[in-house]
């Protein structure tokens, strides 16, 4: 008889706890989504003897003049810097630390804290195009179409390839060959990077808190039977 009147409140704030749960998990959920909607995303990858990057928010929001900033992974010297263009891509020749055997990292810098870092190997420069012109014109990057390269634009498409071929040597001949490769692999390099960096889709996030609703539900109901 004296046990009643104490148990009866225990049912009610029993009852309230899963409310509670499910107003915590919803503001758990919402929360997230600036933060996801802000992180910066960056990838690279090579095209001929051109890094390119591209960075963005999302999909359909690209990072608008973000720092880009490349280092050499070996010993972190900072090799150059540049910024996204409308798109958010930003591209440099392959840097001659690259071509002795040094990875890069490089990274985005979007303002207001929003950063990332993307890393590319030395074994991915093995097969970098030579420069077509002087090095020092090639890893300036911004002249190298100047002077000679200028009549070629005029020539017929082939023509350029099939002269370089036929007095080439073995090793002007991988570097053409290796150009070729990297201007068609370039787009299915670039859509495999994407997808490294993809974080989780909304499905999986909504199947996570699936899961942590179904956990607590079963915790609720056995502490229910306790009580």
């Amino acid at each position: 008889m004296n046990n009643a009147p104490f148990l009866a409140p225990c049912r009610p704030a029993a009852a309230l706890l899963p409310l509670l749960l499910l107003a915590v998990l919803a503001a758990a959920l919402l929360a997230p989504a600036p933060a996801l909607a802000h992180r910066v995303n960056i990838f690279a990858w090579l095209e001929g003897g051109d890094v390119v990057v591209e960075c963005g928010f999302n999909r359909s929001s690209p990072v608008k003049n973000g720092l880009i900033t490349v280092f050499d992974a070996v010993d972190g010297k900072e090799l150059l810097q540049g910024h996204t263009d409308d798109a958010g891509r930003f591209s440099f020749p392959v840097p001659q630390a690259a071509r002795e055997g040094h990875g890069l990292r490089i990274r985005i810098n979007a303002g207001e804290g929003h950063q990332n870092e993307w890393g590319m190997d030395a074994s991915e420069f093995s097969g970098a195009a030579a420069p077509t012109a002087s090095p020092a014109e090639k890893v300036e990057g911004t002249e190298k179409t100047e002077g000679a390269a200028a009549p070629a634009t005029t020539a017929a498409p082939s023509a350029p390839a099939t002269q370089a071929v036929s007095g080439a040597t073995p090793d002007q001949v991988r570097a053409i060959v290796n150009a070729a490769l990297d201007a068609k692999l370039g787009p299915i390099r670039r859509d495999l990077a994407a997808q490294v960096n993809a974080g989780p889709g909304i499905q999986e996030i909504i199947g996570g808190i699936g899961w942590i609703l179904g956990l607590v539900g079963i915790g609720l109901y056995f502490k229910g039977r306790r009580m």
